[in-house]
């Protein structure tokens, strides 16, 4: 069983501003290849914002001479195309993944992801909150928090912990043992990895907005009919 963990750390708000990855591929549960690389940003959106820099200490000076993302994914891209890639707050690391392809216009791979924020919320819900420090701590996983290879290392050890947990040997007995769906990134687009319940809740929103248009367009449709046609000779306004 294989699967590949990544962590990405950026320069400010802008999902394009990625400055550092860290990519760590696991075979049976255990971390075999490890990459990590800093990235020097876009030039309209390489501005590091202090919080950025207190967190996870990268500087601008630091990427001055660091290979832009479309060099980086020449070394990477066979850790993640056709994979399951693990990210702790997937909703993040993927789709600044995919800004970033989009943005050097290289053709979205095909590969599935999965979520340990969502993974640690069903298997230990009686933890303090799921943040990765917070995770690492309760299940004894060595981190230097916002170091992007130690945080990607950390979220494929939590998920090798769910596996076993679980007594999973395969990545399709967990989710369904969790009632997970996989997220799934393709050249048509993302699909989210979600819970049961986040998608009944999708399920129920998407309802209730069909509804509530249903009703617009009836009460529309009443007001039309029940506006007086004009009087013959006099024009309508």
């Amino acid at each position: 069983m294989k699967f590949t963990a990544i962590d990405f750390e950026t320069a400010n708000a802008s999902m394009l501003s990625a400055c550092s990855i860290g990519v760590v591929e696991f075979e049976d549960n255990v971390p075999v290849r490890e990459t990590i690389t800093l990235i020097r940003p876009p030039e309209e959106c390489s501005k590091f914002n202090w919080y950025n820099v207190r967190i996870h200490g990268i500087k601008a000076s630091m990427v001055k001479n660091a290979p832009t993302f479309d060099q980086v994914w020449k070394q990477i891209h066979s850790s993640i195309e056709n994979q399951t890639v693990i990210c702790h707050n997937a909703a993040f690391d993927t789709v600044v993944l995919c800004k970033l392809l989009e943005y050097y216009h290289i053709p979205l791979p095909e590969f599935d992801f999965i979520c340990t924020v969502k993974v640690s919320q069903l298997l230990w819900p009686e933890m303090e909150n799921h943040k990765l420090d917070t995770v690492c701590n309760d299940l004894n996983i060595r981190l230097n928090h916002h170091e992007a290879l130690s945080d990607a290392r950390a979220c494929g050890l939590i998920f090798a912990e769910a596996l076993k947990s679980q007594h999973c040997f395969h990545i399709p007995d967990l989710m369904e043992a969790l009632e997970m769906r996989i997220g799934h990134v393709s050249p048509e687009g993302r699909l989210s990895c979600s819970t049961s319940e986040e998608i009944r809740r999708k399920i129920i929103s998407e309802k209730k907005k069909q509804e509530s248009r249903r009703k617009y367009f009836a009460r529309r449709h009443l007001a039309a009919a029940d506006k007086p046609a004009p009087e013959k000779g006099v024009k309508s306004s």
